[in-house]
């Protein structure tokens, strides 16, 4: 393939790979608001739920829809999958909203802080959890792409 058409291959397959993340976020932040209602469960346990209902999704569209050129074996494919998001969804990116939220506030402080300076007020509890999220889905997407086109979906 000549040079110009791979770069424009990989353009397209990062935009197909940002469209399915979008549609796993969306699930992923839905489940998790809903379970961390008050009353619910922790954000730790939250997370371990949402993550795994759309890695499950995440793994179908990936396969089906960005990485579409691959010869490994189904089941290779979905154990390194498993392994290789696990690691970015259950260290990654639960390890960042434990630290944000629990060790570290300032990162989510800000961002109270610049919910308040544009009248969002008596919602700091919603802006804490889903600013450390993102700051952790940030993360994972990045680690997912990057593995899945080096390991997973050869």
């Amino acid at each position: 393939m000549a040079k110009s058409q791979a770069g424009r291959a990989e353009i397209r397959r990062i935009g197909q790979f940002g469209l399915v993340g979008a549609l796993n976020t969306l699930i992923d932040f839905g489940l998790y608001n809903i379970l961390t209602t008050p009353g619910r469960l922790s954000l730790v346990e939250a997370n371990l739920i949402s993550t795994t209902v759309a890695m499950i999704v995440s793994f179908f569209a990936n396969r089906r829809l960005v990485f579409r050129e691959h010869t490994g074996s189904f089941w290779r494919q979905v154990i390194s999958f498993y392994l290789v998001t696990a690691f970015g969804l259950y260290v990654l990116q639960t390890g960042t909203i434990k630290l944000l939220t629990e060790w570290w506030p300032g990162p989510v402080s800000v961002a109270v802080t610049g919910a308040h300076l544009v009248g969002i007020n008596h919602h700091d509890q919603f802006v804490i959890k889903n600013t450390a999220k993102l700051i952790g889905t940030i993360i994972s997407l990045a680690w997912n792409y990057v593995t899945y086109k080096t390991v997973v979906f050869l």
